[in-house]
């Protein structure tokens, strides 16, 4: 009978071990896939964060493309404006003062 009582005992010694041994299995699982998903969260962060600076530059580009041409039509209008002798201007200004007149 005792060696029945001690078979008993010691099947709960090792059921109690093996409890113990799978539950720092756990710990140490969980503390693996803690570090993993903070791994995969920070790559994540640092793709997009990549990504921003991409689109960011590639918007800023072209801005500054929209803006040169948006410039050199400026300039090109003005340079026309320029071009137009103040006889023409003249004679514009005397052809609508008449128009006018005649209202």
């Amino acid at each position: 009978m005792l060696t029945l009582v001690e078979d008993v005992i010691n099947l709960e010694n090792e059921a109690e071990s093996i409890i113990a041994h799978a539950r720092t299995e756990a710990k140490q699982l969980e503390k693996a896939y803690e570090e993993e998903i903070t791994a995969n969260h920070q790559k994540i962060i640092e793709e997009m964060n990549g990504k921003i600076a991409e689109f960011q530059k590639k918007a800023e580009e072209a801005y500054r493309t929209a803006l040169s041409e948006a410039e050199r039509d400026l300039e090109e209008s003005l340079e026309a404006l320029n071009r137009i002798s103040d006889d023409v201007l003249e004679a514009q200004t005397e052809r609508i003062v008449a128009r006018l007149s005649k209202l």
